[in-house]
């Protein structure tokens, strides 16, 4: 058969080729012509797209992947210390009962994220994923600022760095985020003063926000001629509506701790500083009476199925959960708990700060 010729044309039905042969041999001719067309252009005919599209069926849709799909990669760098031999003056690092404190403290009461402080951030994550025994993270700073966002000397440093250096850094700061909200234990902020730009994106990776009423609630990057992008899919899941984000990263609104409330970014509001403690230590006493095993798989579901549309892959893999927790020591403790009238062993021990 000429392919060159018939690459541009019909297929001839009087083609001695065609002529007579059964369907099948005139889709093989067809998908030789195919072929040839292809490799013409530099095609390979039997490549394919992942999930979708192949050379023969390009109108098939192209899925993204499940939550539970993705595997988002472990930090660049390897930590540099631990809680043990904890090295980093920007972040105090404290654990009390069943309960750790992650305490911003950057000597300038503005507590902006820099490559020190990104650094001290990803140790202190590395260090809590492995630890069972705590049950509650805190994050809190002193100063005027809960966090600045960005620190502005190194926005401006960023002038003279690489490409390279500066997605590198941008890449870290995606993954705090992402590992702080996937940690097993319930996180709590607790905000004393404004959050800004990134600084927001570290409030809404939390599972609780506490708020004093003063503190303010703002990102200027659009102002700035910037985006902030890493931590935009942490506040539209933390926003109630979409039209609230928009008020926030698009207008550069400057939010009360109340409207924060009423936008979902806050989920408390106290009068004073003060009081931040005591609503915390409320938080904690609600936390002792639950399991720790089963917060830290309940989480775990809910990430892997926010906004995802029902189907049977993802209802095999929620009874999937359910079933291994129900056969675990968790659940047949807190039965036997029920049925006695008695406390489980993991209510034994106060949550403490």
């Amino acid at each position: 058969m000429d392919l060159y010729n018939i690459s541009a044309n019909t297929l001839d039905p009087d083609d001695p080729n065609i002529k007579g042969k059964n369907w099948e041999a005139v889709e093989k001719a067809l998908r030789q012509r195919d072929a040839f067309a292809a490799s013409l252009n530099g095609h390979d005919i039997d490549a394919t797209e992942p999930r979708g599209p192949t050379f023969e069926e390009p109108c098939n849709p192209l899925y993204s992947t499940f939550p539970w799909e993705e595997k988002v990669d472990d930090f660049n760098k390897p930590a540099s210390c631990s809680h043990k031999n904890w090295k980093h003056q920007c972040l105090k690092y404290k654990l009390g009962t069943q309960c750790a404190t992650l305490q911003m403290d950057a000597g300038d009461g503005e507590n902006g994220l820099n490559p020190a402080m990104l650094d001290a951030f990803q140790d202190a994550i590395m260090d809590l994923q492995d630890r069972s025994e705590v049950r509650v993270v805190i994050l809190k700073s002193t100063g005027k600022f809960f966090s600045n966002g960005f620190d502005p000397k190194h926005l401006l440093a960023e002038s003279s760095m690489s490409d390279e250096d500066i997605i590198a850094f941008q890449i870290q700061y995606a993954k705090i985020l992402y590992f702080l909200q996937r940690l097993p234990q319930l996180t709590v902020a607790l905000l004393q003063g404004t959050a800004m730009g990134a600084g927001i994106g570290l409030v809404c990776a939390c599972d609780y926000v506490i708020s004093a009423k003063g503190a303010f609630f703002t990102m200027s990057e659009a102002k700035l001629g910037a985006v902030p992008s890493a931590a935009l899919p942490y506040i539209t899941r933390r926003c109630t509506f979409i039209k609230n984000v928009y008020q926030l990263v698009l207008a550069g609104a400057r939010l009360t701790a109340e409207v924060a409330e009423e936008y979902g970014f806050v989920d408390k509001v106290v009068d004073d500083v003060k009081d931040l403690e005591a609503e915390c230590q409320a938080v904690c006493d609600r936390m002792t009476l639950c399991a720790p095993g089963a917060v830290a798989a309940t989480k775990e579901v809910v990430m892997n199925t926010v906004g995802v549309p029902p189907s049977s892959f993802m209802l095999n893999y929620v009874a999937g959960i359910v079933a291994d927790i129900r056969k675990g020591p968790e659940s047949k403790a807190g039965m036997e708990a029920v049925m006695s009238k008695s406390r489980p062993k993991w209510a034994d021990t106060a949550v403490v700060p």
